[in-house]
């Protein structure tokens, strides 16, 4: 045999064994896991695949300084593969692969002491499957430890790598379209793992943004079906926890995620009936090229994944890839979406302690959304294509309920599992009246001359619905739905069957969203929560005879939690004051659980009893270096628009006022701030951003302009909002003006503005049409472009001319909700039709749309966007 055969043959016995010694380790962990305890989740190691064989790397492979290395890029355009070899003479290695990373790769450039690979990664946003925009970063790949970092990330094309003869610095070509290319040379960053810590006190400063963003931020309890317990994840700086309660008992952790590693875990978890087990899933939604959210940059993408974690002392098991996770009404299985269809796993139990779970097996395939179960599990409704289907697990048969032309949504089911109920809404009708003229525009009333309407239907025949109300023409005759994603024990119902027959739901008949209800037989609505405000979530009460809703009816610019029969009359309030408190979680014994919180101490989980008498669980606790004394109080204020219109906002006003003055500018733009920390992870951030602001000297005046919910059908559909007229810039025009002629704000400075996402697109068109009175921005993330010519002469991109105040433009490049090429085009018709005006950008690769994946790079763009604004509002 040739000395090279037998070599390879060696080399493959050798890995064989190494194969089996790494199963054989995988079980031990596996097994260790299980004793170690709950708070730890532990990835159960897949058996290995085979070796890779041999190869010999591309001609077109780059080879380090000494020989002794190849990398080239995989045929898969992503990932990038290597091989090593002794001596320059020997024969190759086996190939590994270094990283799999978003985008493509090109032109691999290996560092002259070979200890580092430079790239180009060239990242594409689809549209319906095309890719139409492209964007290009220079990326350093770390060979020790296996660290990717990026070489000054902008809006703009970097190209053409090149090292220094040290290895510290990086020369590349940027390219803008309009301008000449441009070269540049940075030095290296390397990342140490572990090695970032909160920044220290500064001059200036009487808290850091690390220590007032580090407070707890909750997302909304999940119940068991049976009312006995809740689970409820929290974001608490670098670490995401999932917590546990149970009635009578203290709260405690189940799994723990420490390490900032940009993971998100905002879907809301899932509970077995009687408490017995948790589900949840970890990592962020996936975006059009499959890919899941990596804003640290990991070589090993990572997957949005499923878990599950027994509740007596556990460890995490995963189950798989996907999201939306729950159990059925028995607990004989849990299941998920994945790949856009169901997945199922069997559940062992043991007197109400989870043993085991089975295989993950296919249950349903194509689109399905909604899962709704019968009472007795027996059957499954959902909506799928414009229609509403009845699975029935005996039979194994799916039954379609005849919709027309229609479009059925919402399934719900009687407490007897005889009947279901669903909204039936119209579609493709020329009488439709909505605002669907163009991307982000008002085009007339919200209106519908086929209102929407509740049907409901026997299951025993499934083919024979029938209409039992229907919404009356002209304002609300286009369903509002409530935000039920914030109140997950509803599984996203927007009706509810009460135990006495009638059948509650949401509507804005009157000009505000409120509960009605209507006999399940038919009958005219009953209106049950009367009063100027809205419902924004809803759910039934454990015996089914009331809803338990959070609303501002009362308190415009607050949440409250209130209580009122299906059938109507009287409403018990069960929560008031200063504070606010949201997603009401009904429990057994007529318990609420809830999140409490105010404007100077971060969210709580409350449980109030009938009596009143409230607990507060013991988890998440608020940090001690939380500034909670240091903290001011926002208070709700009405001020003129600049046409006269009254708009509303909440004002933060320094203890030792500095003169500077900033509007911030919401996002949405469907959202309500509130004076106090908020129900969303984003804005959340974004108040105590306000806050660390007006700690800093400058009075902030958060405006609520027209467009923005809870205050009614006619403040939400105020004429000429977004790219038809962009009316909402008068309420901030007015806003600033509101602030200048205070005592404590020096006028001559002019005011500073930002926000997010429609707060960006607010914040440039401020800069854009007003750069007389807005003297500084900070856009993150904003709305710029739009599809049509005649839109983008309301965006900031079409009114350029004007613009001459500096501004601080950043956004991630993982952005799903708004097109990263928005920001691409500002920065590109900044730089090259407004080339005096003081522009600083910032790209944060593999960042999502609200740049809050990690702690760190929130903690550190916030304080640079503050330093931004206050800088150029300092005295002159």
């Amino acid at each position: 045999m040739p000395h090279g055969h037998f070599k390879i043959r060696l080399i493959r016995l050798k890995r064989v064994a190494l194969l089996i010694l790494m199963i054989f380790a995988g079980i031990g962990m596996f097994r260790e896991a299980q004793a170690a305890g709950p708070t730890t989740p532990v990835d159960i190691p897949p058996f290995m695949s085979p070796p890779e064989k041999v190869v010999l790397p591309p001609a077109t492979a780059a080879l380090s300084p000494d020989g002794l290395r190849a990398a080239w890029v995989a045929a898969d355009k992503k990932s990038v593969l290597s091989a090593t070899r002794a001596t320059f003479n020997s024969e190759w290695g086996a190939q590994n692969r270094l990283l799999t990373t978003r985008g493509v790769v090109h032109k691999i450039v290996f560092s002259p002491d070979g200890h580092s690979i430079a790239y180009e990664n060239q990242r594409t946003w689809l549209d319906n499957g095309t890719a139409n925009d492209t964007w290009e970063f220079i990326c350093i790949y770390d060979i020790a430890t296996r660290q990717i970092s990026y070489v000054d990330p902008s809006f703009d094309f970097d190209s053409d790598p090149q090292w220094s003869a040290d290895s510290q610095q990086i020369s590349f070509t940027r390219k803008v379209d309009g301008l000449p290319d441009a070269h540049l040379d940075k030095p290296v960053v390397r990342l140490a793992l572990g090695a970032w810590q909160p920044p220290a006190l500064r001059p200036g400063e009487s808290f850091t943004m690390a220590s007032v963003i580090g407070a707890q931020f909750l997302y909304a309890p999940t119940p068991s079906a049976d009312g006995s317990a809740i689970a409820y994840i929290s974001r608490e700086a670098k670490t995401r926890n999932v917590y546990f309660l149970r009635l009578g008992e203290a709260a405690r952790v189940l799994a723990s995620y420490p390490n900032d590693e940009g993971q998100d875990m905002a879907d809301p978890p899932a509970v077995s009936k009687n408490g017995g087990a948790v589900a949840y899933i970890h990592g962020g939604r996936i975006n059009k090229q499959g890919d899941a959210p990596n804003p640290t940059a990991m070589p090993d993408m990572p997957q949005r994944e499923v878990w599950i974690i027994g509740t007596a002392g556990d460890a995490p098991r995963l189950l798989g890839t996907g999201t939306g996770v729950m159990f059925t009404p028995e607990d004989k299985y849990v299941l998920w979406h994945s790949s856009g269809n169901i997945m199922r796993a069997a559940l062992i139990w043991e007197n109400g302690r989870l043993l085991g779970v089975g295989r993950p097996q296919e249950f349903l395939t194509g689109g399905h959304a909604g899962l709704q179960f019968s009472p007795d599990g027996s059957k499954i409704a959902y909506e799928r294509g414009k229609g509403v289907e009845v699975y029935d697990f005996a039979t194994k048969t799916e039954v379609v309920i005849p919709h027309g032309n229609d479009i059925d949504l919402g399934p719900i089911w009687s407490p007897d599992g005889a009947q279901l109920a669903f909204r039936r809404e119209p579609t493709d009708s020329p009488e439709l009246i909505q605002n669907s003229c163009g991307q982000s525009r008002y085009c007339g009333p919200v209106i519908d001359k086929q209102p929407w309407a509740i049907w409901t239907v026997s299951v025993a025949d499934l083919q024979h619905p029938k209409q039992i109300w229907q919404a009356k023409p002209g304002t609300g005759s286009v369903f509002y739905e409530m935000d039920q994603a914030y109140a997950p024990g509803t599984n996203g119902a927007q009706m509810f069957w009460s135990s006495n027959g009638r059948i509650g739901f949401s509507w804005e008949g009157d000009g505000w969203r409120h509960l009605y209800s209507v006999p399940a037989a038919g009958g005219p609505a009953t209106l049950l929560t009367p009063g100027h405000g809205e419902v924004e979530y809803a759910a039934p009460s454990i015996d089914g005879k009331s809803m338990i809703y959070a609303t501002n009816i009362g308190d415009p610019g607050r949440r409250h939690i209130s209580e009122v029969s299906f059938a109507g009359g009287p409403v018990r309030v069960l929560t008031s004051g200063e504070g606010d408190q949201w997603t009401p979680v009904p429990l057994a014994g007529d318990k609420v659980a809830y999140v409490d919180t105010d404007f100077a101490h971060p969210e709580t989980v409350a449980v109030r009893d009938p009596n009143g008498a409230t607990q507060i669980a013991e988890f998440p606790k608020t940090p001690a270096s939380f500034p909670s004394a240091l903290l001011v109080k926002p208070q709700l204020v009405d001020f003129p628009a600049s046409d006269g219109q009254i708009s509303h906002g909440q004002l933060f006003v320094p203890i030792r006022p500095s003169g500077c003055a900033i509007i911030f500018s919401h996002g949405g733009n469907r959202r309500q701030m509130l004076p106090g920390f908020h129900y969303m992870d984003a804005y959340q951030y974004l108040y105590e951003m306000n806050q660390y602001l007006a700690s800093r000297g400058c009075v902030v005046l958060s405006v609520e302009y027209r467009g923005s919910i809870m205050r009614g059908y006619e403040y939400r559909n105020k004429p000429g909002w977004g790219f038809a007229d962009n009316s909402q810039i008068l309420d901030c025009v007015g806003g600033a003006k509101y602030l200048m002629a205070r005592k404590d704000v020096d006028a001559k400075r002019g005011v500073g503005i930002y926000g997010l996402s429609w707060g960006g697109y607010m914040t440039a068109e401020a800069l854009a049409l007003h750069s007389d009175i807005f003297t500084v921005g900070f856009d993150m993330a904003g709305v710029h472009i739009t599809s049509d010519a005649e839109g983008m002469k309301k965006s900031a991109v079409g009114e350029i001319n004007g613009w001459s105040s500096p501004v601080f433009l950043a956004q991630g490049d993982d952005d799903m909700n708004v097109n990263f090429n928005d920001g691409t085009s500002l920065a590109r018709a900044l730089q090259v039709k407004r080339p005096n005006v003081e522009f600083r950008q910032q790209v944060l690769p593999g960042q999502t749309h609200d740049l809050y994946l990690t702690y760190e790079q929130l903690v550190e763009i916030y304080t640079e966007g503050s330093d931004w604004l206050i800088s150029h509002l300092a005295t002159k």
